[in-house]
């Protein structure tokens, strides 16, 4: 064989250089994550929260994003702005329902009738106990009617103790007038505490009836005890806050040496078209305002997330975008003179992307408004795009982001939209995405940006929710970072 000289050697080793290493070198790792904050997260205490937060810090993530701090009638931090509800469950969250006596049994029958006006009635989880310790295990069940095919009783999600508040992990029923579950316990058992959690979601639909269940007894399962009623507590506090949730994020960021932005308010209305800019303004300033006053001293408040996700279809006439740059060069001028902290917005943009008109649209904005970090949606995991057509758009946008000044980041959307518009037309519904799609969703952008983030952590990544995502990109980050 003949011998190489030094200069080919070289040339060989920056050619194997480039093929074997570029993609590990030029993929940047998911250094942050958005928090849609849900019932889970909001009822955490510091020791939950630090666990779900050194789980990020173990993969390299240093950055959470609050979605937003107050949403709707719902404050995640004791704020003096929240009017008093006249609502008895808690928007966006699980209201449990409990039977307690004393009753021994083999058959427990439990009959909901739907009031009239209920779309939507769902339910992670129904407990049968004695004295703390589930019945269920190893019992067999029927349900009737089945559940919706979007939130069906895979696995027997209903009875599986895990609690968890995943859309994925839920079991629901539209349209029902009623719905029965009757359990077989395989002997006779004693049981003091029944329980059934439901779900609220106003813009989702989903609603807690209120006349709650009725429950009976029998042992040989075909002559049952007359039903008892079992009713919501009209008694407890009409309130939908949950404390301070804010708080307890900031204070295990600083723990854990991590950044937060804080998203400000936003109303449902704004997903339906509606917003007056000048309203919203004043509104998010004094939301703003009471932030900075209560969380200052945190030294992991590193800055601000204005909620309104603006698109390239509903911005597009000069009404309209004069609207969107007043709001965001009074909340950007706002923000900068009362912390001197930055603003972030993280936009989307809709079917067949034409990038190259994406980035003029965001040119007009910036010349008026300026804003600090742009945390572009890719929109794959709504199926909008395909990360090879949003790659295509990152590309068009960083010069205009180089020119102004301003971060530009990737949101990544680590879910996979299984149901709802533009998959088809029944409710929205999405699962966690695989590695592999996100590995390719990482690769694609990375090229144009400064940061990947993800939208979101606690929804579709986290370990508590025991779905293989977050393992599966453990051994990938040992591979990139």
């Amino acid at each position: 064989m003949k011998k190489l000289g030094v200069k080919a050697l070289l040339i060989l080793f920056i050619a194997f250089s480039a093929v074997g290493f570029s993609a590990g070198e030029n993929v940047k790792p998911l250094t942050g994550a958005f928090f849609q904050i849900n019932g889970a997260i909001a009822n955490m205490n510091y020791d939950e929260m630090y666990k779900e937060l050194q789980s990020m810090r173990n993969i390299g993530m240093d950055t959470i994003i609050v979605q937003y701090s107050a949403y709707n009638d719902v404050y995640y931090y004791p704020s003096k702005y929240k009017e008093t509800s006249d609502e008895l469950f808690a928007d966006e969250s699980l209201t449990n329902i409990s039977w307690n006596g004393k009753v021994r049994s083999r058959y427990v029958k439990i009959s909901l009738e739907v009031p009239a006006g209920i779309e939507w009635v769902i339910t992670p989880e129904i407990q049968v106990m004695y004295d703390s310790k589930t019945l269920l295990d190893g019992c067999s069940y029927t349900v009737n009617p089945k559940p919706a095919s979007q939130y069906s009783d895979a696995n027997n999600k209903l009875i599986d103790g895990k609690f968890r508040y995943s859309w994925e992990d839920m079991v629901g029923w539209q349209n029902r007038k009623n719905i029965e579950v009757t359990f077989d316990l395989k002997s006779e058992k004693d049981i003091n505490f029944i329980n059934i959690m439901f779900m609220n979601s106003k813009v989702s639909g989903v609603s807690v009836p209120k006349n709650g269940y009725k429950v009976s007894f029998s042992t040989d399962g075909s002559a049952f005890s007359s039903a008892v009623a079992v009713v919501p507590d009209m008694n407890k506090p009409k309130d939908e806050s949950y404390g301070d949730v804010i708080g307890t994020i900031l204070k295990t960021a600083d723990a854990l040496d991590m950044h937060v932005y804080l998203g400000l308010a936003l109303d449902s209305s704004y997903w339906e078209g509606k917003m007056d800019p000048q309203a919203q303004a004043v509104y998010n300033k004094n939301i703003l305002g009471e932030l900075y006053s209560m969380y200052k001293s945190h030294k992991s408040l590193a800055g601000w997330y204005l909620p309104e996700e603006i698109d390239d279809r509903n911005f597009l006439t000069k009404e309209r975008k004069d609207a969107i740059v007043y709001y965001l060069k009074q909340m950007s001028s706002y923000a900068k003179m009362l912390t001197k902290k930055p603003v972030m917005i993280s936009p989307y943009f809709g079917i067949n992307p034409d990038g190259n008109a994406y980035a003029i649209f965001w040119e007009e904005i910036f010349k008026q408004a300026k804003i600090d970090i742009f945390a572009m949606q890719d929109g794959v995991g709504t199926k909008r795009t395909t990360a090879q057509e949003s790659a295509q758009v990152y590309k068009a946008l960083k010069p205009v982001m180089d020119k102004y000044g301003v971060k530009f980041w990737a949101n990544l959307e680590v879910f996979e939209q299984t149901h709802g518009w533009p998959v088809d037309d029944k409710p929205w519904q999405s699962t966690t995405a695989k590695i592999e799609r996100v590995k390719t969703q990482m690769e694609l952008m990375s090229p144009y940006v400064e940061k990947c983030v993800i939208f979101d952590y606690p929804s579709y990544m986290s370990p508590r929710l025991e779905n293989p995502l977050y393992d599966n990109y453990s051994k990938y980050y040992q591979e990139i970072k």
